[in-house]
């Protein structure tokens, strides 16, 4: 086998592997669709309950729901990011949604925090 005919075979098998690379890439980002797709249709159920109930709460905890809002506001919007990237682009992405998702349970749960020393404070 001469130089060329070995250039040309690594030049196919390096071909074949970007295909096959570029495939993975595709079935890996097609895997994360119907995960992502869930959160976010969870993420507008909850919105829909934070919207209710910032309606329904006093002033001390509508600020805090008012932020769990915006923090799931911001986990949406970096959802429907990641169905239009790549995988690893969405790797990346699905972890920012994480930590939104941790600061909406964090926020979510200053206002309980709130309301029930607010509830105990009432009753002494």
């Amino acid at each position: 086998m001469n130089f060329n005919d070995a250039l040309e075979r690594a030049l196919a098998q390096a071909r074949d592997m970007q295909r096959q690379a570029g495939a993975a890439v595709n079935e890996a980002a097609e895997a994360m669709k119907p995960h992502i797709e869930k959160s976010l249709a969870e993420a507008r159920n909850l919105q829909q309950t934070l919207s209710r109930h910032t309606t329904e709460s006093g002033d001390m905890t509508a600020e805090q729901t008012q932020m769990a809002l915006g923090h799931l506001s911001d986990f949406m919007r970096l959802g429907s990011e990641a169905m239009r990237e790549s995988v690893e682009q969405a790797r990346e992405t699905a972890k920012k949604m994480a930590d939104q998702s941790r600061k909406v349970v964090d926020s979510m749960q200053s206002a309980v925090n709130r309301r029930e020393a607010g509830s105990r404070s009432e009753k002494e």
